[in-house]
């Protein structure tokens, strides 16, 4: 596991930049991204694409359980991050950029992106690894975004949820537009090699959704061990795992709060006020119609 962040309190990030108009952390150069539409994809490749704080880390750990066959000793030996690897990251200091490693891993690669449809590896079109989309309702996006910002070292940090709120109506935020980023991959969803998963879904039947996710990866979970593998993956046990809950993360100000927060479905209710959700839902109304694509607000 990483060491803890030796970042001083006072470290300021350097600025964010705008990649193809979409704005972009500086610890992904243009560079990373410019390379990252040339890499090479295999075919049993399994990708897992999420719009930032949508629910992420969840869909990496229930994805690198199944891939295990529900080995859970084997999934615990390892963190997360060497497990399903960011593809974005970097390069920081004498660490290659995370593309770089992952094109050395051995096959099935898992990989972790939240790079928008478009902007995918050019073979990923060409091979169609099996990939899957974790959605969340977007209320509940940017307020676990807008906390994401206060302890995360690389992040412009928002003191309040108001000056955060009009950034992610207006899509100037890392990754861009939730209703873009959204749209385009539930536009796809009836791909072959794609499965659109929502959130919401795994919090009301976590079982169900990752016999779903199983199937379609082609790795069925062994029935002797679902229970097992189901538990190891609530909110509530990753939120205990040292290999999962990236308590020793670099990237993270341990002293201002946790990675795994909440991981709740309704908390948007406790920060958005009276005129903000109303405009968010004319906004929605807006931007989704026609789309299809709903989302429980609460549970």
């Amino acid at each position: 596991m990483a060491a803890k962040s030796t970042l001083p309190d006072d470290f300021k990030p350097p600025p964010d930049h705008y990649y193809k108009g979409i704005r972009m952390l500086a610890i992904t150069p243009a560079p990373t991204f410019d390379a990252i539409l040339e890499m090479e994809v295999r075919e049993d490749d399994i990708w897992v694409v999420t719009y930032p704080k949508a629910g992420t880390t969840w869909g990496q750990e229930v994805t690198s359980v199944i891939v295990e066959g529900a080995d859970l000793e084997k999934v615990k030996s390892k963190p997360l991050l060497q497990r399903v690897p960011y593809l974005e990251l970097g390069p920081l200091g004498p660490q290659p950029a995370s593309y770089k490693m992952v094109e050395e891993l051995p096959s099935p690669r898992l990989i972790r992106t939240h790079l928008p449809y478009h902007l995918m590896p050019k073979q990923w079109f060409e091979k169609k690894p099996k990939t899957l989309y974790v959605a969340r309702n977007p209320k509940d996006t940017a307020v676990s975004g807008w906390h994401f910002t206060k302890i995360n070292h690389f992040f412009v940090t928002y003191e309040t949820f108001s000056d955060f709120f009009p950034k992610f109506v207006e899509g100037d935020v890392i990754y861009g537009s939730w209703f873009d980023h959204n749209k385009k991959w539930w536009e796809h969803r009836h791909d072959p090699n794609i499965m659109f998963v929502k959130f919401e879904d795994m919090k009301k039947d976590l079982r169900g959704e990752m016999i779903r996710m199983a199937d379609f990866y082609g790795y069925p979970l062994p029935v002797d061990k679902i229970d097992a593998a189901v538990e190891h993956c609530t909110f509530d046990k990753m939120k205990k795992n040292p290999m999962a809950n990236y308590s020793g993360a670099h990237f993270i100000n341990h002293k201002k709060g946790q990675f795994h927060r909440k991981g709740e479905v309704g908390d948007w209710k406790n920060h958005f006020s009276v005129a903000q959700n109303e405009l968010f839902d004319e906004l929605y109304q807006e931007k989704m119609r026609g789309t299809g694509l709903t989302f429980d607000w609460e549970l």
